[in-house]
């Protein structure tokens, strides 16, 4: 491939690293609220114990968990796809060489690839028509729209992590970032 016709592409999967990156960063940040979200749960449900104010707990708690739980598996795929993370199926790799290696690669790339874009496609419309409908939720009140598009935002990602994985695959680069790997238990 010519250099000239290298770079933009170049840039292009410098862009997706640096946004899978802050897709982990978004997932962390769910995890986070989730967590924080659980915790407070639980104490009010010991505080209900002795103050019955408080044994009712979150109205929303539920709701917004559930949401949060999604971002988090959204995001953090998008952010994992990079680093390698994601269950492979080794046994039809390890036996495939070369053209077939890479066959297998792409194959199985479109096919994630055309997953992850439907979902984002669907829950990009579905965002669209909560939003156009000015729909809320039920138990809080949230105008839907808003959990809503950070799920789309999630698998709009995850979408893009897996096109710019079909590119690397066609470019013969490496699809996986070492350095982005976690360290096992022993290290």
């Amino acid at each position: 491939m010519p250099p000239a016709a290298s770079s933009p592409l170049t840039a292009l999967l410098r862009i997706t690293d640096g946004l899978g990156g802050f897709a982990g960063v978004v997932a962390v940040l769910c995890m986070v609220s989730l967590l924080v979200l659980i915790l407070v749960e639980v104490g009010m449900g010991v505080l209900g114990k002795f103050m019955p104010a408080f044994a009712g707990g979150l109205s929303f708690s539920w709701e917004y968990s559930s949401y949060l739980m999604g971002a988090v598996f959204l995001f953090g795929a998008a952010a994992g796809l990079r680093a390698g993370s994601h269950i492979r199926v080794t046994l039809l790799l390890a036996q495939a060489r070369g053209a077939g290696m890479m066959l297998l690669e792409v194959v199985s790339t479109l096919i994630a690839l055309g997953v992850s874009g439907f979902l984002a496609w669907s829950l990009i419309r579905f965002t669209i028509r909560a939003w156009n409908l000015g729909q809320l939720s039920s138990g809080s009140l949230t105008p839907l729209w808003i959990p809503d598009a950070l799920l789309s935002a999630g698998a709009t990602l995850l979408a893009l992590q897996f096109l710019a994985r079909l590119l690397r695959v066609i470019l013969g680069q490496p699809t996986e970032d070492e350095s982005l790997k976690a360290g096992g238990v022993a290290e």
